[in-house]
């Protein structure tokens, strides 16, 4: 996911989004948190000492279920805490592995500060590579899809003095209920068209590197968006095809301003891991993804007209992405 205007909750490292905080709420970001996030009866505790100072706090609820999280008893502990409360069959996870997974994060104390499950679909994020926080690489990596795992990150592995203000302070102790559910394709597998690229818009690269954005070329001399939406597939997949009744997208993508270049947005740089995005929420998606395919990248034009009249000023020369169509749902 992506952290919106005015949207508080933790987002993968480095995340910033400009636009409208119901559109993309609920994409990524679940992970919210960089990086890093599962029942009372558990399988096994990695760090070996349930009953030491600063145990983990108890868990309750079923598998597949929001879980419930008490508060940290007592003092919370200095070191990293891993604790498998249900143990899947699946394969384990990977450095760089694109981990699809439902969270509960709350601080020592109890109070919560995110939770995937209320946004109703789990989160995508890059494991074992910095994207996270440090207690989600060193907790995660070699756990087995179908597991629930809780972890205690003390602030060295969390957020450090810093914190996350508003709702993380800093030298925060973290608690985390991670469902592991399963490992997403990370990159588009298509390749570059024959045609040459539109020149009514920017130039973009059609290299795919897997942790790293396209390049995009502004026009020299052209600072606004042509009035209406333009969309042009430059690498072409040949998976499942966006339609009229196509709900999502899972895509990483990045975006910027036309007057100026200005940087919007860049899920690369967000985790690193393509996440699940409805093509409704972001202005100009359903139309100009029409008719791409899973594997492919697109390149977009969205002109001010697109967006809601009460965006219209801060996107006032429209709008570009670059769009890599991971899977179509």
């Amino acid at each position: 996911m992506l952290q919106l205007p005015g949207d508080s909750t933790p987002r993968t490292p480095h995340t910033s989004s400009r636009f409208s905080r119901k559109a993309l709420r609920r994409t990524a970001a679940a992970v919210a948190v960089p990086l890093l996030i599962a029942s009372a009866a558990a399988c096994g505790s990695d760090d070996g000492s349930d009953d030491a100072k600063g145990a983990p706090p108890g868990v309750s609820g079923s598998l597949d279920k929001q879980p419930k999280i008490e508060k940290g008893e007592g003092d919370p502990p200095k070191d990293l805490k891993v604790k498998v409360l249900k143990e899947g069959d699946g394969q384990k996870v990977k450095k760089g592995d694109a981990l699809n997974a439902h969270y509960v994060g709350q601080l020592w104390n109890g109070k919560e500060f995110d939770n995937s499950w209320k946004r109703k679909q789990p989160a995508t994020f890059q494991l074992g590579t910095g994207k996270v926080i440090k207690g989600w690489d060193e907790a995660l990596v070699g756990k087995k899809l179908g597991s629930r795992v809780e972890i205690v990150a003390p602030p060295d592995l969390a957020y450090g003095k810093q914190g996350q203000p508003p709702t993380i302070p800093g030298d925060s102790t973290l608690v985390f209920v991670v469902d592991l559910k399963k490992i997403m394709p990370s990159t588009i597998d298509g390749k570059p068209t024959d045609k040459p690229q539109n020149p009514d818009l920017p130039k973009v690269s059609t290299k795919i590197e897997k942790n790293k954005a396209p390049s995009i070329e502004m026009p020299k001399g052209k600072e606004e968006a042509p009035d209406d939406l333009i969309s042009e597939t430059i690498i072409e997949g040949d998976g499942k095809e966006v339609t009229d009744k196509t709900k999502s997208v899972t895509a990483n993508f990045t975006a910027k301003l036309w007057k100026g270049g200005k940087q919007l947005d860049d899920t690369w740089a967000q985790g690193g891991a393509p996440q699940e995005i409805p093509v409704a929420q972001i202005p100009g998606w359903k139309d100009g993804l029409k008719g791409a395919k899973a594997g492919s990248r697109v390149v977009m034009s969205v002109p001010k007209s697109e967006f809601p009249k009460q965006q219209r000023d801060r996107f006032k020369s429209g709008v570009v992405f670059s769009v890599d169509v991971v899977d179509v749902k």
